[in-house]
Order: structure tokens, then C-alpha cells, then sequence
């Protein structure tokens, strides 16, 4: 039985589909775009837009989603339509009525996913690797722009996009929806990771409306609302700085804002504070087997202190103390 997910398109199938206003052939969907639990825009910038969401079999299977963009610059689901070309074509549907000024970039951006994926396709074996990897990582940063920084050794190169994934002790650079690994580190050596940049952007828009008398006037600010709805744009720009010892990577992410991408990292983050604090806590006691400290209130200042920037949880720093004010054993 052939993949819904990545389905046959016609050539030129598109093309026709824009002369006669009929349903366009399913989008291509790849491996790397198939993270469970994450809405997928086919085109960003425009609201209410086309995607999808995908879930497991036993959660409901996998959706066509009508997406629009909050306030806050998250993705929310309005519609939903089963993964399957009756649920594209009523997707499809929806969207021509709901945004008809979305239909041509829609058109041009499945043209276009259609021409790459025939042009590189993806072997078998490196789906089965997508998916798995699916399966193993934390959080996916799916093609995040590469703005430079510094990484020895490595063939990533600014103004590429990559897929970065947090898996559970290490992060990985990947070419750009392949499995190919470009570079790795695990969480013992990255030192910071921040996350920032302006978030939601708007671009466009600026009519004002006028006309000579009251009428004139409010059929100015009706034309000047229109065309500000058409062409106004929202685009996203957040910024992740990873900072390791002996790296520093500067990345682009455009599908969630800074404040809703600190909430998406929590769990790798909190892998990666967990790694610090286990080789902090291993650096304290190989440091007290080698010679002992000159006063244990110093040392139990330098784990407040880590407990204080977050590298020690309430426990490990509880259990620390209790060692060190244990009385000698002979």
C-alpha cells in the first residue's frame, strides 16, 4: 500500500489545477515534517494557511489542518480534515474561502515541493532513519537558518538551512531533511543556550483612507482596510544562540515566537541543565578526593551558588550539603 503521506503528483498537474480552479494534487509531506503534536504550515507568513498536524494511529492519525496565527504568534487549528484526498480536497476548500489571496503562493510553494522532490528524492532507508529519529528526539528545529558563529570541523556554512535535534544527551546538526549528520555535541558541553530576537514581525500594509466628504471618506478607509489586509504580512524572527567550549552557533528559527520556543525546549533544556549540574556535582567530589577544602562553608557557598543559576535541582544540592557536613568516617 503506497504512503498517504507522500503521494504521486502528475507533472504539470498544479499548472492545471490554477486554470480550471480545481483541487490541486496532495503536498509532498516529508519524513522531517511529520513530528507529532506540531502543526506544519505549508506557507509561513500567511493567515489562515493550509497545513497539517501529525499524530500517531492510536491518538487519531494525522490531520489537514486549517491553521491561523494568535496574537502571540503561535499556530492555532480552526479545521481539521483526515489526512487523505477527500480530506485535502475540503481542506483546499476551506482555504479558498476563507483567504483566496493565499491560493497563488499556495500553488507556486506545491509546485515547487513537488519539483524538489523529484529532483533529490529521499531513499527508503533514510525515511525509515527520519523516523526513527522522530522517535528519539526531544524537540526538532526544522530548517533553521544558520547565521554563523563558530564550529570547528564542521561543513555547516552560514545562509544554509539544517534540521537541529535535541535528542536525550546530545544535540545534533542534520542536513536539511536528510539524515546525514553534519555535527553533534552532547549537553556536557554546551555552556548557554538563550533564546531571543523580535518574535512577531508585520511587514506591509500603511494605507490610509480619505476622500472629499463624509462618503468619500468612508469608502477611502474601506478601500485602505482592504488593501492593508492584502497586503499586510506577518513573518517570525527568533534567534538561538548555543553555546558550547568549544563552539558558539547563532540560529534562525521562524514557526515559533522566543517566549513560546523557551516553553516547545523545556525538556531538552532541562536535559541540558541536568548534564551541567551531574558534571559540576562530579568536578566537586573528584576535586575534595584529591585535597580537601580549606573550609567546608566555602564549599557550601559554591553550591548555593549553583543552586542559585540553576545547575543544581533542590535535591542534588541537599544531597551535597549533607555530605559535606557528615562527620569524617575512620
Amino acid at each position: 500500500m503506497e504512503d498517504p503521506l507522500v503521494p504521486e503528483h502528475p507533472s504539470g498537474r498544479h499548472a492545471a489545477a490554477q486554470e480550471q480552479g480545481a483541487v490541486p494534487a496532495m503536498p509532498v509531506i516529508l519524513p522531517s515534517e511529520q513530528v507529532a503534536a506540531t502543526p506544519y504550515p505549508l506557507l509561513e507568513g500567511l493567515s489562515p494557511i493550509v497545513g497539517w498536524q501529525y499524530r500517531p494511529p492510536a491518538k487519531g492519525g494525522s490531520y489537514f489542518v486549517i491553521l491561523r496565527r494568535t496574537g502571540l504568534g503561535s499556530l492555532k487549528v480552526v479545521e481539521s480534515f483526515p489526512l487523505t484526498e477527500d480530506g485535502w480536497a475540503n481542506a483546499w476548500r476551506s482555504l479558498v474561502a476563507q483567504n483566496p489571496a493565499a491560493v497563488a503562493p499556495v500553488l507556486v510553494t506545491l509546485k515547487a515541493r513537488e519539483a524538489d522532490a523529484a529532483r533529490l528524492g529521499t531513499p527508503v532507508e533514510d525515511s525509515h532513519e527520519m523516523s526513527e529519529l522522530d522517535a528519539r528526539s526531544l524537540v526538532s528545529l526544522r530548517e533553521v537558518a544558520y547565521l554563523g558563529g563558530y564550529l570547528p570541523e564542521s561543513a555547516i556554512r552560514a545562509g544554509e538551512r539544517y534540521d537541529v535535534r535535541f535528542l536525550e544527551d546530545r544535540f545534533v546538526v542534520f542536513a536539511c531533511r536528510r539524515a546525514e549528520v553534519l555535527a553533534e555535541m552532547p549537553y556536557s558541553e554546551v555552556e548557554d543556550v538563550e533564546i531571543g530576537g523580535p518574535g512577531l514581525v508585520k511587514t506591509g500594509g500603511g494605507f490610509v483612507g480619505g476622500g472629499f466628504g463624509m462618503t468619500g471618506a468612508i469608502e477611502g478607509m474601506a478601500i485602505a482596510a482592504v488593501l492593508n489586509a492584502l497586503t499586510t504580512r506577518t513573518s517570525i524572527t527568533t534567534v538561538v544562540r548555543i553555546q558550547g567550549t568549544a563552539c558558539e552557533l547563532f540560529l534562525l528559527h521562524t514557526r515559533l515566537a522566543p517566549e513560546l520556543l523557551r516553553i516547545h525546549m523545556s525538556r531538552p533544556l532541562g536535559a541540558i541543565r541536568s548534564a551541567r549540574a551531574t558534571g559540576a556535582i562530579g568536578g566537586i567530589e573528584r576535586g575534595a578526593t584529591a585535597a580537601m577544602s580549606a573550609s567546608p562553608v566555602e564549599d557550601l557557598a559554591k553550591l548555593a551558588d549553583m543552586l542559585e543559576k540553576g545547575l543544581l535541582t533542590r535535591e542534588e544540592f541537599d544531597l551535597m550539603k549533607a555530605k559535606l557536613l557528615s562527620p569524617p568516617t575512620i
